[in-house]
């Protein structure tokens, strides 16, 4: 079985809908030895205070917007929107998790997943489980339930 050190978590769509049971599952990875690195399209302002806010520990919080924001790749409209072109915006936290060598990361998006090379977990917010390959995990079930999918992820 591989031996996982890093796991990433999507904000948005993910913490942000389950943030209790979110809370209780890095608790336990954490307990259990495991960096958690927090990534998200940012703002990252906004992600730390609703971190706080419910008690979330983490590691490391990276943001999309701050990192292509430090390379001027980051149009930024009069009124406080901001675009960034999509390809680089979709493959950012595939390259990110490669980079910082992530053992796992779990995400909503459907588009994100086809870009990565790190083991992948969709969070379907709206049915609440957890998808790996053909595995479903329901969150119901719990954090012990969730951790099935390392289990999963260590067999293939």
């Amino acid at each position: 079985m591989m031996n996982y050190k890093r796991i990433s978590v999507d904000f948005h769509g993910v913490i942000t809908k389950e943030p209790e049971f979110f809370r209780n599952l890095i608790q336990l990875w954490r307990r259990a030895g495991w960096e958690i690195y927090i990534v998200s399209g940012g703002p990252r302002e906004y992600i730390e205070r609703f971190l706080d806010e419910h008690n979330i520990v983490y590691d490391k919080l990276w943001c999309i917007f701050d990192y292509f924001n430090a390379q001027n790749k980051v149009e930024i409209a009069a009124d406080g929107s901001f675009h960034v072109d999509d390809e680089l915006w979709n493959v950012a936290k595939a390259e990110f998790c490669a980079c910082q060598q992530i053992g796992l990361h779990i995400d909503d998006s459907k588009v994100y997943g086809k870009y990565f090379t790190t083991p992948y977990v969709r969070y379907d917010n709206i049915n609440r489980h957890f998808e790996i390959g053909k595995a479903v995990l329901e969150v119901e079930q719990g954090a012990t339930q969730v951790a099935k999918i390392l289990q999963v992820i260590g067999q293939n």
